[in-house]
């Protein structure tokens, strides 16, 4: 409050009188306005706490100071000695005069009553301050509560709030909206905790072993299967190419599903797909049975390894993904061991036992998948705070209700909003992948090593039990065990490798363009980073060691020492070496990659279709040309498909420039004016020709 020494004048009036007067001009004041100014001076004039006036003196009050905030609370100006009378402390203000404290909250206290000074009061003017009662006012009473309905201060709270924070509203604008913004934390991407999404990545790659666990399972078993239905190695063979060509075709049938209705329903009915054909294929007594049931058991779990990634990404972030992801492949590379399980089942109980063996396991899975999983699609379950409904929800939810499902969505909405998703288009779209030409190239070289890679291992026991007839299933089924060992060498050491080789990439992309060190480089949004040479650095070598000892592995087998240590160790440089190809070709089509969907499925496809025509051809090219020729035939094949990653390596950018330039391309026209004799002109006249050739 502004305090300034003028002379008085006769019917004048500061702006803090002439401001109370109006907010008081309806007629329901007791005090007239005249006797208010009389009063303002003549208790001035009495206050000896404040200073002292001359006689003929005013204290004028600048309405501008009223909207001074309060100074800091660890300055406190009513300060008052021990054994003082009441004493109003003065704080110092602009211009060096003195006012009292926080004018704006005195004015709207309780005590502000009009009242005669006492002997504990500073009057000012009308307004009485009762020192002894701001010291002894808790700060948990609401002083508005006990004001005169008929005080003239009333408005004042529009101009003076008691928190500095609040907007005071305008004076004529009653109406007006009051505008107060709350900063909101985000919201988290999962609302699920670390420990809850630890154990569903735990729970869905344990499910996500049956998949391969049912294909590499089979392996052992192709000879008692041959003796039992009295049918050829090449017919047997024949249902490991059906089980995975349905592989390859059935995620295009379950993933848009598993998009639209949710994770859960679809674990749910694919693992009652499973276990009803496991249950066929333990009653087959015929192999035309056996071959179908095997089918249907493929198509139960083609999609199982997929939807538990898609579970992965919905309740991680990118951060959290690249931990899960990693222990979900490392889980998996572990089921090189299943091969042995067969051996050793067969061996002890027969080769039923191995769907004795599967059923269980996907018995105990189709449990756990009730009891404990819960739907994780985002369209449906949101970042897992929306009450899920009775399908989507877990079983031990509905005993024990989940404390994280607070929100009640509208079903109708989600449902629409799922099938929205569900079109013709969504069953073919992973495939549109396929019209770039460094991801169809790179995905043929990686499917021709998948190819010969699992046609090497499919064979272990025709190849092992015609060279080596003392061994028995058991043995047999230990010898796949290099395969896998290598497989898991690589998978755990290749990272090393990218790691090293994106760096020195990196470091001459740096150089050529004259960046320092220190400018962050992303290189999925450069668009002239090489990211083929980066990942084609040393894939190289690696070709050439893998296409050596696939050519060498048939003949391994005819020497005349007959010693099994040879097969074994080639077996471990082929898994070993087989596993970093197609660690690198993967990663590379998934950098090359520029469609919204994933493109695992389109790559899947030509792998296991290429893979199936091998598995079922591979037995007579061995009754017919040997082992020997027959993996060399293999490895010449490997080596035509290593021009196609020198193409990628020359002209895999340039590609990429062309289709994303804005360039017009060049259209096709039409010559219908040429007149040419001999009848040619009504051949050619329709004939559309590049647009440079009519220049």
């Amino acid at each position: 409050m502004a305090l300034s020494h003028r002379p008085r004048r006769s019917r004048s009036r500061s702006p803090a009188q002439s401001l109370v007067s109006n907010f008081s001009k309806p007629s329901t004041q007791s005090q007239p306005k005249r006797r208010i100014r009389k009063s303002w001076t003549s208790n001035m004039a009495k206050s000896p706490s404040i200073m002292s006036f001359s006689k003929g003196q005013r204290i004028s009050v600048h309405v501008g100071e009223l909207l001074h905030a309060p100074p800091s609370p660890r300055y406190h100006p009513y300060s008052q000695s021990p054994g003082s009378n009441s004493t109003l402390g003065l704080a110092p203000v602009m211009g060096g005069l003195q006012t009292p404290y926080d004018s704006r909250s005195l004015l709207v206290r309780p005590e502000l009553s009009r009242s005669r000074s006492t002997s504990n009061s500073s009057s000012v003017g009308p307004f009485s301050i009762d020192c002894g009662a701001i010291h002894a006012q808790p700060a948990d009473i609401n002083p508005r509560s006990t004001r005169s309905p008929t005080s003239p201060l009333d408005h004042f709270e529009k101009w003076f709030p008691d928190s500095p924070t609040e907007a005071p509203q305008p004076l004529f604008h009653e109406k007006a909206r009051k505008h107060i913004s709350k900063a909101l934390p985000p919201a988290p991407f999962h609302v699920f905790d670390p420990s809850k999404k630890r154990q569903l990545v735990v729970l869905v790659t344990f499910v996500a072993i049956l998949s391969p666990l049912s294909m590499s399972i089979y392996f052992p078993t192709i000879r008692a299967i041959s003796n039992d239905f009295d049918v050829s190695i090449t017919l047997v063979l024949l249902t490991i190419s059906i089980y995975i060509i349905i592989q390859g075709i059935a995620p295009f049938f379950w993933l848009p599903l598993c998009d639209a209705f949710g994770r859960r329903p679809m674990f749910i009915i694919t693992l009652i797909i499973f276990l009803g054909a496991d249950v066929g294929l333990l009653l087959s007594n015929s192999f035309v049975t056996l071959t179908m049931l095997r089918g249907l058991q493929s198509f139960g779990t083609a999609a199982l390894t997929a939807t538990c990634q898609a579970v992965i990404g919905d309740i991680s972030t990118p951060q959290e993904r690249k931990k899960y992801i990693g222990f979900f492949g490392a889980t998996l590379t572990f089921t090189f061991v299943s091969p042995t399980i067969g051996g050793l089942l067969t061996y002890f109980a027969g080769w039923r036992a191995i769907f004795w063996f599967l059923g269980a396991f996907g018995l105990i899975a189709l449990v756990l998948i009730i009891l404990f999983l819960p739907e994780t699609l985002r369209s449906i379950a949101g970042n897992g705070s929306y009450r899920l409904g009775y399908i989507h929800q877990p079983l031990i939810n509905m005993i024990t209700s989940s404390h994280d499902a607070i929100l009640e969505p509208d079903s109708d909405d989600c449902f629409k909003i799922s099938l929205t998703f569900l079109t013709l288009r969504s069953f073919v779209e992973p495939l549109f992948c396929l019209k770039q030409k460094n991801v169809l190239i790179s995905t043929i070289f990686g499917a021709v090593t998948f190819a010969i890679f699992t046609t090497t291992i499919a064979t272990t026991t025709t190849m092992f039990k015609e060279h080596y007839q003392y061994l028995s299933s058991l043995y047999i089924g230990l010898a796949f065990l290099p395969a896998g060992a290598g497989s898991v060498f690589t998978f755990f050491s290749i990272g090393y490798l990218m790691d090293h080789d994106l760096k020195v990439t990196e470091i001459h992309y740096r150089h050529m363009h004259g960046l320092d060190a220190s400018d962050i480089l992303n290189f999925k949004s450069l668009e002239d980073f090489p990211i083929e040479r980066a990942r084609l650095r040393n894939l190289w070598w690696i070709t050439l060691i893998f296409i050596s000892t696939v050519g060498g592995y048939g003949f391994s087998f005819q020497k005349k020492s007959h010693s099994i240590a040879a097969p074994l160790i080639i077996q471990f440089i082929i898994g070993a070496s087989a596993t970093a190809i197609l660690l690198l070709n993967s990663v590379l089509i998934g950098d090359l990659s520029r469609q919204r969907v994933s493109v695992g499925p389109a790559m899947n496809l030509v792998r296991f279709l290429l893979t199936g025509l091998a598995i079922g051809t591979v037995q007579p090219s061995l009754d017919k040309i040997g082992s020997g020729f027959t993996f060399l035939a293999m490895a010449l094949i490997m080596l035509s498909a290593t021009p196609t990653m020198l193409l990628l390596w020359f002209f895999g950018k340039p590609w990429v420039a062309r289709r994303n330039s804005s360039w017009p391309k060049p259209r096709l026209i039409k010559f219908s004016g040429w007149q040419i004799g001999n009848g040619l002109t009504d051949k050619i006249k329709d004939i559309r020709w590049p647009e440079v050739f009519k220049r």
